[in-house]
């Protein structure tokens, strides 16, 4: 329950995508990942603990955890949960599509303390938890493909509970420049990049784009990049021993007092606090 790096969850030359179940009857304490987490309650219930504050579960409650989030959960009664493990890659390889449909780019995006509170209506945990059981009980390998058509069913069933698309588009086609804009950030987060620098990459307009951007992803550009920096800060606070200082350099944060505060913003906890509580051994 507590693998919270990359290599402990994805074996070298396998698939980025792994599914296990738990039953929790005891509180478990506070832990990271540096991948996407989304757990799915089919039975029992919790209370959920992160960075968000406390939520309630029941069957049928979906929690997604980007890389650098933190959780628990306490009050655990006879909780059942699958955790369906995801790499980073596989929304920036095969599923790349995915930020071009409005209602899943903001289920990707704005997990976390401006995360939503997903749900799975009945008919479609049924499908999920049939898929999960099969995947995560399986004693040989199971398809990549499989795994992929269960994490698509998941992610369409969660977009289903949010609010209609504020964009009005019944399309689900979002704007080029969003996937456009967001893969110019997520290749180079070093960058001093400004809004009006990155608008002009994409040819549109630096209000236009926010707009845009805030419907099809759930959060502005600026917000995102600094979102994109404080996971990559997360990661290397667990996997190494470079100085606080250092982290923040490296991922576009040369002032260590605004690093600190832009990553406490995403995990409440400062840099240094977060690597005592979640870095293994420490």
């Amino acid at each position: 329950m507590h693998r919270v790096r990359l290599a402990e969850v994805f074996p070298p030359g396998g698939p980025p995508i792994v599914a296990e179940r738990f039953e929790l009857r005891s509180d478990t304490s506070a832990h990271s990942h540096d991948f996407i987490e989304l757990a799915v309650v089919t039975g029992g219930t919790a209370t959920h603990v992160s960075a968000a504050g406390e939520r309630d579960l029941d069957r049928g409650s979906v929690t997604m955890l980007r890389p650098g989030d933190w959780h628990g959960y306490r009050d655990c009664r006879r909780l059942l949960v699958y955790n369906l493990y995801v790499g980073l890659e596989v929304f920036r390889r095969e599923l790349a599509w995915l930020r071009a449909d409005p209602s899943l780019g903001r289920v990707l995006h704005t997990a976390g303390p401006s995360g939503h509170r997903l749900r799975l209506d009945p008919a479609a945990l049924r499908i999920v938890e049939t898929g999960l059981a099969e995947t995560a009980g399986r004693p040989g390998p199971t398809p990549h493909a499989v795994r992929v058509g269960i994490l698509l069913c998941l992610l369409g069933g969660t977009a289903a509970s949010l609010s209609t698309d504020p964009t009005g588009d019944r399309t689900g086609h979002g704007h080029p420049a969003v996937v456009a804009a967001a893969q110019l950030l997520e290749n180079d987060i070093q960058r001093a990049w400004n809004l009006d620098e990155l608008a002009s990459a994409v040819s549109v307009s630096p209000p236009y784009l926010t707009r845009l951007f805030t419907a099809q992803l759930g959060i502005p550009p600026m917000t995102y990049l600094g979102r994109l920096r404080a996971e990559r800060a997360a990661a290397l606070l667990i996997e190494t021993d470079l100085p606080v200082a250092a982290i923040g350099r490296l991922v576009g944060w040369h002032d260590p007092n605004y690093a600190s505060r832009r990553f406490r913003h995403f995990f409440a906890l400062s840099p240094a606090a977060y690597r005592t509580r979640f870095r293994p051994g420490g």
